[in-house]
């Protein structure tokens, strides 16, 4: 149920707008800086009927002082939302450090525009993951867990280190004859009673 509920926002959020998404790739580091180069553009030559949305997409990144900062999901990349017609598609290319649109493949060919599942994946998703919660560990470092899904599903190992932040931990587990460190989420792990 609730599966189809976030479907039904997901497809909501999609019809709210009013063009097609394109990637843009740009020069790494200036995503910014070319966003706002764009978008002044876009009002310069009143082009706001045409050009809807330029995103760069951030998450939010604890670096290992415990800071949290954003940090640009897609390094070199813009996502904009736009109705393709010869004069966005010049105007968006010939802005400085503007390098091309990705899925043109060149030659004067237009891109191609991003399939709903990419605007949900990597536009949409930034928002979603933003509320989703993260399970707690039910186990501490020292214990003896089994694994419940993913590649190492029916093994056992013992917790080396827990990341409450990411929701993950590290399980020493026997593999090929040694005790191999694997990395894996909560949810793919329970305690061993």
């Amino acid at each position: 149920m609730s599966n189809q509920l976030e479907q039904s926002e997901l497809i909501e959020k999609l019809s709210d707008f009013k063009g097609q998404w394109f990637v843009v790739n740009c020069i790494t580091g200036l995503e910014e800086k070319v966003r706002d180069d764009l978008s002044q553009k876009v009002i310069t030559n009143n082009l706001t009927d045409q050009i809807f949305d330029i995103k760069v997409s951030s998450t939010t990144v604890t670096s290992k002082d415990k800071k949290k900062k954003n940090a640009n999901k897609f390094p070199g990349y813009l996502f904009i939302n736009m109705v393709m017609t010869d004069e966005t598609w010049f105007m968006v290319r010939n802005t400085p450090g503007v390098t091309g649109f990705i899925g043109s493949s060149g030659k004067g060919t237009k891109p191609f525009p991003l399939t709903t599942e990419e605007v949900s994946k990597m536009i949409l998703n930034t928002k979603l993951n933003a509320s989703k919660s993260i399970k707690k560990a039910e186990f501490s470092v020292g214990d003896f867990v089994n694994i419940i899904a993913g590649s190492f599903i029916g093994s056992s190992g013992k917790v080396i280190k827990i990341d409450e932040t990411k929701g993950v931990a590290t399980i020493g587990i026997e593999f090929l004859g040694r005790i191999t460190p694997t990395e894996l989420p909560f949810e793919n792990i329970e305690g061993n009673s």
